[in-house]
């Protein structure tokens, strides 16, 4: 969309701060159903955990008229997103993130030295949201013991999909949504018993995987059946092509209800993992996807209590490894789909497209 749209919808919009009892919230408005991937209205919370550990839940809703901009238009998809992104200072970094928006994509770009990390969390399924329903989208970021008033900032904007498969920003149509600063954070998030065991002890450093994943591939364009077993048959030759000893970036998809350790599987197979993804799901049935960096499943102890799973399963893992190790991961009876890097294009896992079209075995 246009400057000049995104400064009327910004101009719609209505903010409200409160730093008192009820912790830091904000409640936001977008009266402007042309700028689409900006919510209709959402509320965010911040809270604290201990000394160390900042968590962020946002309400969002969009309405009929925002969804219809995302359904399909012939070979083009518009995507909405929220982002996440911390100052220069490199004091907070993400740990796990918990939503209900559906088919969801996670990016982490590592700061420079004029920003810290970024998470983008791209609804590949926003054609999918239904009107009006309030979702959820968790956040928990570590902090450095010790740090200068760190600050985190949330922006929506509207991401599209390209004939080959990559995922690009649509320019002009970032618009800031809230800012919170780690001193306005006093309250404690109510759904934490205690805070996490040795949290500062694992503070994370993604340095060494600049852009741990970009949302590539051929995910925008698989929307039925058939072009989803075409990838999967052009995916599953690209590993079996592999050079043994080459390392390659990868995703693997999981079949569902598969009960995996990422720890174990990556210590069997000679995995370097950067980032897990999960589905939880609650006793009356709402699932919940769930992501976290790196291989280690005890990183879930930094989601909050609620909402409560009654089933939990690994569903994609995402890293490097070499070529002979994928395909041995490749032929495991767990494994729906293996995929690799192919020249510019990222991996990145298709569990939800296999749920969604009933092409897993």
């Amino acid at each position: 969309m246009k400057k000049r749209t995104v400064i009327s919808a910004a101009l719609a919009m209505q903010l409200f701060l409160c730093t008192g009892a009820f912790a830091y919230q904000s409640e936001f408005t977008n009266s402007k159903a042309a700028n689409a991937d900006l919510p209709a209205k959402a509320k965010l919370e911040a809270y604290k955990v201990g000394k160390d550990f900042l968590t962020t839940m946002v309400r969002p809703e969009w309405t009929k008229e925002q969804i219809q901009a995302f359904q399909r238009q012939s070979i083009f998809r518009n995507i909405p997103a929220l982002a996440f992104q911390t100052d220069a200072s490199d004091a907070l970094k993400p740990k796990v993130i918990m939503t209900s928006l559906p088919g969801v994509k996670v990016d982490l770009n590592t700061g420079g030295e004029d920003a810290g990390d970024e998470i983008i969390v791209s609804i590949l399924g926003g054609d999918r949201l239904n009107p009006d329903k309030s979702y959820t989208l968790y956040t928990g970021w570590s902090s450095r013991e010790g740090s200068d008033k760190p600050s985190l900032t949330l922006h929506s904007l509207q991401r599209f999909g390209q004939p080959g498969g990559t995922i690009n920003d649509l320019s002009d149509t970032k618009d800031q949504l809230a800012r919170i600063e780690w001193k306005q954070v006093s309250e404690t998030n109510p759904n934490f018993k205690v805070a996490p065991a040795e949290l500062s002890a694992s503070f994370p450093s993604h340095s060494d995987e600049k852009n741990i994943k970009k949302v590539k591939g051929e995910y925008p364009n698989i929307y039925s059946k058939e072009t989803l077993e075409q990838y999967r048959k052009g995916a599953a030759q690209r590993v079996q092509s592999l050079s043994e000893q080459s390392m390659w970036r990868f995703a693997a998809t999981f079949k569902k209800a598969t009960n995996l350790d990422p720890k174990k599987l990556a210590e069997q197979y000679k995995l370097k993992i950067s980032q897990v993804y999960a589905i939880g799901t609650t006793a009356d049935g709402k699932e919940y996807t769930v992501t976290w960096f790196g291989d280690d499943i005890k990183d879930l102890s930094l989601l909050e209590d609620n909402p409560r799973f009654v089933k939990f399963h690994i569903t994609e893992i995402e890293g490097r490894a070499g070529g002979d190790s994928l395909q041995s991961l490749s032929l495991s009876p767990s494994v729906s789909l293996v995929e690799a890097e192919d020249k510019d294009r990222q991996p990145t896992g298709i569990y939800w497209l296999d749920q969604l079209y009933s092409a897993s075995k």
